[in-house]
C-alpha cells in the first residue's frame, strides 16, 4: 500500500506500521491528534533523514492497534491509497477496478472472527471492507449480504460479484462469502475471500470443496 509499510514479527504478525509523511501527512495528523487527545503518544517513533527532517512515523501496533484501525479505514474510504481511489459518479467499470484493487490490498491478512481490519478479518468483514472502499455499505454478515443486489447464475459470474457458500454443518445455511475478481466459467473464475485456515487469499470458487457448497451469487454494482 502506497505510503504505508508494515514490519512483521518472527511469527509473521504485523507489529509496526511505517507511515510516509510526504504522502500521508494530513491523515496522519488526524491519527496523531487522536493519540494526543487520549494522552497516549507513547509507541510512535519519528524517523528523520540525514538532515534531521522528519520523514516517516513508525507506529507500534501492539500499543495503537484500535486507533490505527480507524486511521486505516479512513484511508480506504477516502481513497488515499492510489490503488483504491474512488471518483464520484464513477462508471461501473472503474468502480469494479477500484473494488478489486482494494480486495487485493488485503491479501495475506490473517483470519480473525469478527475482524474488519488489516490485523485480521473474517469473510464478511473482508467483503464489507472491500465494498466500503467504493462507498457501498454491505450488511455485516454473509447471510445479510446474500440478500443485497441482483441474483446471478453461477455460470455467469463477473468481477465484483459476491458468491455465497454453506461451509458449516447446515448444508442450506450461508456461512461464507467470497468476492469474484475474475469472471468466467469453471476453470476461469477466481475469488478473493478470508479463509479460516489461510487468511485472505485468492482462490478457485469452483474448486471441489466450494463447488458442492455453493448456495448463491449476487451482483451489487
Amino acid at each position: 500500500m502506497q505510503g504505508i509499510d508494515f514490519i512483521r514479527d518472527d511469527k509473521q504478525n504485523i507489529r509496526f506500521a511505517v507511515i510516509d509523511l510526504n504522502l500521508l501527512q494530513d491523515t496522519f495528523d488526524d491519527f496523531f491528534g487522536a493519540l494526543i487527545t487520549g494522552n497516549s503518544t507513547k509507541g510512535v517513533e519519528f524517523l528523520r533523514d540525514g538532515k534531521g527532517n522528519i520523514m516517516k512515523a513508525k507506529i507500534d501496533l501492539l500499543t495503537h492497534q484500535k486507533t490505527f484501525d480507524d486511521f486505516f479505514s479512513e484511508l480506504i474510504v477516502k481513497g488515499k491509497d492510489n490503488k483504491t481511489t474512488v471518483v464520484s459518479n464513477d462508471s461501473r467499470e472503474n468502480k469494479i477496478t477500484n473494488l478489486i484493487a482494494a480486495a487485493r490490498s488485503f491479501l495475506s491478512t490473517k483470519y480473525q472472527s469478527g475482524g474488519t481490519s488489516l490485523f485480521g478479518m473474517d469473510c464478511s468483514g473482508f467483503s464489507t471492507m472491500a465494498y466500503k472502499s467504493i462507498g457501498i455499505n454491505l450488511p455485516r454478515t454473509s447471510g445479510g449480504q446474500a440478500l443485497i443486489g441482483k441474483a446471478m447464475d453461477k455460470n455467469n459470474l463477473q468481477a465484483g460479484d459476491l458468491v455465497f457458500f454453506a461451509t458449516g454443518t447446515d448444508a442450506k445455511r450461508i456461512s461464507h462469502v467470497g468476492l469474484i475478481v475474475k469472471g468466467g466459467i469453471k476453470g476461469q473464475a477466481r475469488m478473493i475471500h478470508a479463509s479460516t485456515s489461510r487468511g485472505v487469499i485468492e482462490d478457485d470458487p469452483f474448486s471441489s470443496y466450494y463447488d458442492i457448497r455453493f448456495i448463491s451469487a449476487t451482483r451489487v454494482i
